[in-house]
């Protein structure tokens, strides 16, 4: 309880609320993540599957050790019987599509070992999966690459990891490697923001559907 405490000034009622408060919020966040995740991994699946056949986990297009690591535990951890595309695509991670917009770390081992380029893979394919990227970008003042598209995604990963694992969000949470503390409406907003660049309709569905903003709005407050 010692989060709550802290963020209730050490009135025990109100951590206790703030506790409660923090379930309902992480659960509402996990409904989104729930939603923008199948819609990512369906998305690059079809650009995937366009660019390379809907069996592309068997061809060699690039994907860095780690991928491939994570496809093959994927794929092993099928039942016999059920290792089709299909199958496949359910199993992966988030984790496993939000490295496939990461710069690429190598393949192989040494002296066989080899740098893997997936921005190659952007260019080539897989920003084509973000049809509403370039048009949101603008709006910001930057520019819709690789990168960019990363940045909400990373959000989304993290807000996904900190309420599956049951950690607060009642003090901020952190984003892996990085010196930024965010809130629960930063990560909502990139919730928002990666169904819109994905799909526009699917965004106005999650504004109408979302129990975040209403959670947010009640957070429990001091009495004294």
């Amino acid at each position: 309880m010692g989060s709550y405490l802290h963020a209730a000034g050490h009135e025990v009622g109100l951590a206790t609320q703030l506790y409660i408060w923090d379930r309902d919020v992480a659960a509402a966040l996990l409904a989104d993540v729930a939603v923008v995740e199948v819609a990512l991994r369906n998305a690059l699946n079809d650009q995937l599957t366009a660019a390379y056949g809907p069996r592309w986990f068997e061809v060699d297009v690039g994907f860095d050790g780690p991928t491939r690591q994570s496809l093959a535990q994927a794929w092993g951890a099928l039942p016999s019987g059920s290792q089709t595309p299909g199958h496949l695509v359910a199993r992966l991670m988030l984790g496993f599509w939000k490295g496939l917009l990461e710069p690429g770390g190598y393949v192989g081992r040494a002296p066989q070992r080899f740098r893997a380029d997936h921005e190659a893979l952007w260019v080539h394919c897989l920003h084509r999966a973000f049809p509403g990227g370039r048009l949101m970008a603008r709006a910001e003042g930057a520019q819709f690459t690789r990168s960019w598209t990363l940045e909400t995604v990373t959000v989304v990963h993290a807000a996904r990891n900190r309420a599956a694992h049951h950690e607060p969000f009642v003090n901020g949470f952190p984003l892996p490697g990085q010196r930024i503390r965010l809130e629960a409406q930063d990560a909502h907003q990139a919730c928002l923001k990666l169904a819109g660049i994905i799909d526009r309709d699917l965004a106005g569905w999650l504004r109408t559907s979302t129990a975040v903003p209403g959670l947010l709005n009640d957070r429990p407050q001091s009495t004294s």
